[in-house]
């Protein structure tokens, strides 16, 4: 992840108050974690910051976490601190609890962990497109990729299967479900018919990232040739 990237600011603080004595409140030290996005990202360095209602920068050893995976236990995670910004990095999907000091408080921030997401793509082209395809490109393809485009890395998860519909210009429809993303011999034959005007449907495209933990769908996508 590009560490300069300007953050966006995600407030997730409850501003309270609590008791300074008998008869006697006073608003409670608050705390703001600025980050990209409004979760972590699993298998990921996580950049962010944080800003006290104190006199001085927020140091790492007023820091701790947590991560919890689902139906684990709470197990300890480091945060490290890089260039002005706290990272983590937790290992798969499911909970982190920042805890803060500040003063005589320790504020608790919660922090979900989504799996990366990966963006489909048949070639240079992917969903919601509006570039004809020709023909000698389409049949050029080897299958579907599912292709991470974000985080400042370039990778690629597994695609799992799909399906894939092909109407021809003669409204006849074909259907095959292939298993993986590489088109099998099946499926093979059947972008080989590919002719100017015919229309093709990938959906149901299921892949998985690293950690993700569970599968994922992509965008349908629809391709005409040209």
């Amino acid at each position: 992840m590009n560490i300069t990237k300007t953050i966006l600011p995600v407030l997730i603080f409850l501003i309270g108050n609590y008791p300074m004595g008998f008869g006697q409140r006073r608003e409670a030290l608050k705390s703001i974690i600025s980050i990209e996005n409004q979760h972590l990202i699993a298998k990921v360095d996580n950049y962010f910051r944080i800003v006290a209602q104190q006199n001085r920068p927020v140091a790492i050893s007023q820091l701790s976490a947590t991560f919890q995976e689902y139906n684990k236990e709470k197990e300890a995670i480091e945060i490290s601190y890089r260039n002005g910004f706290f990272m983590i990095n937790p290992k798969t999907i499911g909970v982190v609890e920042i805890k803060i000091s500040i003063g005589d408080t320790v504020e608790t921030k919660i922090l979900r962990v989504n799996p990366i997401e990966a963006v489909g793509r048949l070639g240079r082209y992917k969903a919601n497109s509006d570039t004809k395809i020709g023909v000698a490109e389409f049949k050029a393809q080897l299958g579907i990729s599912a292709n991470i485009e974000c985080c400042g890395f370039d990778a690629r998860c597994r695609v799992l299967g799909f399906k894939m519909i092909r109407i021809s210009n003669r409204n006849q429809v074909e259907k095959r479900v292939n298993i993986g993303g590489k088109y099998d011999e099946q499926t093979k034959k059947i972008i080989m018919k590919a002719e100017s005007g015919d229309i093709y449907v990938f959906r149901q495209i299921k892949y998985r990232c690293s950690g993700a933990g569970m599968t994922q769908r992509l965008d349908d996508m629809i391709f005409e040739i040209k």
